[in-house]
């Protein structure tokens, strides 16, 4: 008899620890192999307060990385990811297009100083073919007076009549000199470039003349320069008809002479 009861109290507490095992190592937790149970010292093991390998009910505390939200936060990475990427996108479309005007802006320099420069060229073409003209002009004019000149001194007649006489009295006109400015009104034949020096000091002289009155240095340098004027002319004596040498002969005495009066 006793010998059954030992049996059946054998049998019970293998049934009652196989129960005991099947319940505490059904799951292991995050940090301890699956299917494994350790021994506490009589505690249980953590696969019991894990419930299984996610822990706390089915995941990292609870359904999930921290409660469940790790989906959210990857969804939130996600929507992140594609807004920086639409920023980059615009960026480099804003990039694109100011490097575009940029370009467009420094072609359109480049043609305007490639059309200004053209301009320039044409004009001083342009300029130079009408001083080229009328040299040309000039020299037939010259050429043709010259022609003149010798047939008449060729017929026996005197081109230049009095051209030796003296021209003290002569004066000049309100219109040829200004008497309230002191401004000279220069005749064509007095206007080539070889009178230009003499054309401006006389103007000085008698812009100073108008200003501070007649003194005998200021006539004396008017008279000086009437001569240098009358030398240059006596060069151009063979090339210009009669008329127009007296003529310009007795506008330089003119000036002379009125440098000497008030």
């Amino acid at each position: 008899m006793r010998t059954v009861i030992r049996k059946l109290t054998f049998f019970g507490m293998c049934l009652i620890m196989l129960f005991s095992a099947g319940h505490t190592a059904s799951a292991a937790g995050p940090f301890f192999p699956r299917q494994t149970v350790y021994n506490f010292g009589g505690g249980l093991s953590p696969a019991v307060y894990y419930g299984n390998r996610w822990g706390y009910g089915g995941g990292y505390y609870g359904g999930g990385y921290y409660g469940g939200n790790w989906g959210d936060t990857r969804s939130a990475l996600i929507r992140a990811q594609g807004q920086a990427a639409e920023s980059r996108a615009k960026a480099m479309v804003n990039y694109q297009e100011a490097n575009s005007k940029y370009i467009e802006n420094q072609k359109k320099l480049a043609e305007t100083y490639v059309a200004r420069q053209k301009a320039q060229r044409e004009s001083m073409h342009e300029q130079a073919a009408i001083k080229e003209m009328q040299a040309q002009q000039r020299q037939a004019a010259m050429e043709k007076q010259a022609e003149k000149n010798r047939k008449m001194r060729e017929s026996g007649l005197s081109p230049y009549l009095n051209a030796s006489a003296s021209q003290d009295k002569e004066t000049l006109s309100s219109s040829q000199l200004n008497p309230a400015t002191g401004e000279i009104s220069w005749p064509e034949s007095l206007m080539g470039d070889e009178y230009k020096a003499s054309r401006e000091k006389m103007q000085e002289l008698f812009s100073l003349k108008n200003s501070t009155g007649v003194t005998s240095s200021l006539s004396s340098e008017i008279e000086s320069e009437a001569i240098v004027m009358k030398n240059i002319l006596r060069g151009q004596i063979r090339n210009m008809l009669p008329n127009d040498y007296l003529s310009a002969r007795g506008f330089i005495e003119g000036l002379a002479n009125m440098g000497k009066t008030a």
